[in-house]
């Protein structure tokens, strides 16, 4: 009698790489579209905080000036966004702004020449006129003219320190800059102590040399925090509206949660080749459980009166959700959110080993070659990044109304 083997030998792994080799051989063309937006939003995001150009300065004030005209100006600022828009595209593919600018008497774009002390970024260009647009539909609407007069006023602000002021005071001028954007963005939502905390903080981090690395790593965070959020909460709001899919949806996150955080590198450096891409990937993957679970868990806590007072009204199912269950569920999806920030920069320490760059890979190159002060330095850089992202998030949370009325019944 022939013995039987056991146990059975089972091609789990062959399978698996099987798999993995059918999705790339037929969705190769989709994983690298997904791949280049991911290293371009990366690089984007990392090179901002890292060393910031005037023409994104404008941009973002634009936008904040722009974004509360929406009700009273929606036509005009609707213009003014696609000429914009078309600009930047023409600009991106033929460099027609360029040849404007050059066509133009010099004269006029002197004043940017001596500023930045470099050539005339075309972009910054297309940046101030719908920075000048939005600020003249601002300055007349009454009710966004206070908010319209203070950001302007801060970006000119911040333009003449950046580019002006600061390069005669320091070295480095633009990490000076940014930590006092984001020193006053953390007192704004947090708090003075918050905002002190921070200017220490990041001062430290920079004064350690880790800046650079620092900046990649939470633009890396944030890129990859803002996908998994995306994705999270949608599923969330599905796994609470439907019985079905919470029951799917929960083994799934269990698994997740489950697997330790190297196995997540496996397939997405597979797919994605070694760099920033796959760290991305896997910290997306890792850090989504905890948005789904406590999105799903503040949509059912959601007093279910609350919902029929809603429908009584004849309010839509949309209405609903975005009116009453959204809102009311805030603190807990927001809490989801925190968490998921958390997560992800513990993955964006370990996705250092596969060539994401920022402090993970100093964090590893420390340990590899038994180099404590740079593994301490680099460390130190991680705890101050996880210290003001929680704390920013935790102060949005408690600012809200909602969280407001949670703090008072208390």
């Amino acid at each position: 009698m022939t013995p039987v083997d056991f146990p059975p030998a089972l091609p789990v792994g062959e399978g698996f790489e099987a798999f993995n080799n059918w999705l790339k051989a037929h969705f190769g063309p989709a994983f690298d579209a997904i791949g280049e937006f991911i290293r371009w939003a990366v690089s984007v995001l990392s090179g901002f905080f890292s060393d910031p150009a005037a023409a994104q300065l404008t941009f973002i004030a634009a936008v904040i000036i722009a974004v509360p005209l929406l009700r009273s100006h929606r036509g005009p600022l609707a213009v003014t966004v696609g000429a914009v828009s078309v600009l930047y595209i023409l600009q991106a593919w033929t460099g027609l702004v360029d040849t404007v600018v050059n066509s133009l008497p010099p004269f006029l774009f002197l004043w940017a020449m001596n500023l930045f002390d470099q050539y005339v970024d075309s972009y910054f260009i297309v940046s101030l006129l719908f920075l000048a647009a939005v600020t003249v539909m601002g300055a007349l609407n009454a009710a966004s003219r206070k908010r319209t007069a203070v950001v302007a006023g801060g970006w000119l602000a911040v333009v003449l320190l950046g580019w002006l002021l600061l390069p005669m005071l320091v070295t480095e001028p633009k990490s000076l800059l940014m930590i006092l954007l984001l020193s006053l963005l953390a007192y704004s939502v947090a708090g003075w102590r918050m905002g002190v905390f921070a200017l220490v903080a990041l001062s430290l981090v920079a004064s350690v040399g880790q800046w650079d690395n620092a900046m990649d790593t939470l633009g890396l965070v944030l890129v990859a925090s803002a996908i998994a959020v995306a994705i999270a909460i949608p599923i969330g709001v599905l796994a609470a509206y439907n019985d079905l899919v919470s029951k799917i949806v929960k083994p799934v996150l269990d698994l997740m949660q489950t697997l330790p955080a190297f196995v997540y590198l496996i397939p997405a450096i597979f797919f994605f080749s070694i760099g920033a891409v796959p760290g991305v990937v896997a910290t997306i993957v890792f850090a989504m459980p905890p948005g789904v679970r406590l999105t799903e868990l503040g949509i059912r806590q959601i007093d279910r009166e609350l919902v029929e007072a809603g429908e009584a009204f004849g309010a839509p199912g949309r209405k609903i959700l975005t009116g009453i269950q959204l809102p009311l569920a805030l603190p807990t999806i927001m809490a989801g959110v925190n968490q998921v920030i958390m997560l992800g920069l513990s993955m964006v320490v370990i996705a250092g080993m596969v060539g994401a760059g920022g402090l993970g890979s100093q964090v590893y190159q420390g340990i590899s070659r038994n180099d404590g002060a740079l593994g301490f330095e680099a460390g130190i850089a991680v705890v101050v990044l996880a210290i003001f992202l929680d704390r920013l998030t935790a102060a949005v949370t408690r600012k809200s109304p909602q969280g407001r009325a949670a703090v008072s019944s208390a």
